[in-house]
């Protein structure tokens, strides 16, 4: 089988993986991984075209920073050690990107976290879930989402904090 067919039908996994996360807090019908990744390469999309960024990178490292999970799953912190599951992604990656070597080297960026385009991807994908748990909460209670709304605090680029602050305020006044 194609190469393209098989990472295809790799990255489709995704579809079936719930974020784990969301379901250890009791969200019922969390979305998948895929449905994650699909609005980080959103806000990629925007975000990197509103700031003069390098949008293709972005959208390309969006698309690939969970990509490992479709073999190793949705690891939380909860679940292990940061350098353990990088560790773990990078061996799965390797293999899954063989014959990719860009995307390998685009994902290593990512993860990098060096590059200005990394950096703020690093941010997206923080916001994007604290996106997830303010809507979460509108329908199950802060409460329940303190932990992934705390998160905030990660949010640095300016930019990124006053779309933050409209989102706080948009989900306190509805």
């Amino acid at each position: 089988m194609h190469e393209i067919l098989l990472l295809a039908m790799q990255a489709g996994k995704l579809k079936e993986i719930k974020r784990e996360g969301w379901l250890r807090v009791g969200i019922e019908q969390p979305e998948n991984v895929a449905c994650h990744s699909y609005r980080v390469a959103f806000l990629a999309m925007l975000i990197g075209d509103a700031l003069n960024l390098d949008t293709e990178k972005m959208m390309k490292m969006a698309l690939l920073h969970d990509l490992a999970e479709a073999m190793i799953g949705d690891i939380t912190p909860h679940d292990m050690a940061r350098k353990e599951k990088m560790e773990k992604e990078e061996v799965v990656m390797k293999k899954m990107l063989q014959g990719f070597e860009e995307y390998y080297r685009i994902w290593k960026e990512f993860v990098e976290g060096k590059i200005k385009e990394a950096e703020i991807m690093q941010q997206i994908d923080k916001l994007e879930m604290i996106l997830q748990a303010h809507e979460y909460a509108a329908k199950y209670g802060k409460e329940k989402l303190k932990e992934f709304l705390e998160e905030e605090e990660n949010i640095k680029h300016p930019f990124l904090v006053s779309l933050l602050e409209e989102m706080k305020s948009s989900f306190s006044s509805s």
